[in-house]
């Protein structure tokens, strides 16, 4: 083997040796293709609640997409196997745990490790919106899989006004 050649490194993974000297290297499925998604289509509050949105979820983890009105609480949770971070996309959260309390701005995030009782408070007098990343996702809290009923039904009515020209367009990135 060549030390200078980064491909003969690379030779012994392959799908039937799922083992490097590193650990384990996960099966690489060629056929995935990477699909954006606009986290917009996910926002959705509620008066009397905390609201939330399943955005993805995989064998190795959850993202979720949760939205609090002002004085709004997530009550005191515990997933005993799975570690969480929250991070603040708008807004200002307050997370407490028994051990400590912590205040997050937008584009703060906190990991809360398995097993750790922590709760949530929107005490700002604006919206929160948090991504929540859950890992493993057995323990996530069941949130609507999907994007929000009104957001589905804005783009779908955009998309029925929108010509099959204008919409090449706008896939493209052309203005016209």
């Amino acid at each position: 083997m060549d030390a200078d050649d980064p491909t003969d490194a690379m030779s012994d993974l392959t799908p039937s040796d799922p083992t490097h000297e590193d650990g384990p290297v996960a099966d690489v499925d060629a056929s995935f293709e990477p699909v954006a998604v606009d986290l917009r289509d996910y926002v959705e509050f509620d008066l009397s609640l905390p609201a939330g949105r399943r955005v993805l979820e995989t064998d190795v983890l959850a993202l979720d997409l949760i939205c609090l009105e002002p004085q709004q609480t997530l009550d005191a949770r515990t997933f005993a196997t799975a570690d969480a971070v929250y991070t603040v996309l708008g807004g200002t959260a307050w997370v407490v745990t028994d051990e400590a309390e912590v205040t997050l701005q937008a584009l703060q995030a906190v990991m809360i490790p398995a097993g750790v009782a922590h709760g949530l408070r929107n005490t700002s007098p604006d919206p929160l919106i948090l991504q929540v990343v859950t890992s493993p996702p057995d323990e996530a809290p069941v949130v609507p899989v999907g994007i929000a009923e009104e957001a589905a039904a804005e783009h779908e009515a955009e998309q029925a006004k929108l010509g099959l020209v204008e919409r090449l367009r706008r896939g493209l990135g052309s203005s016209g």
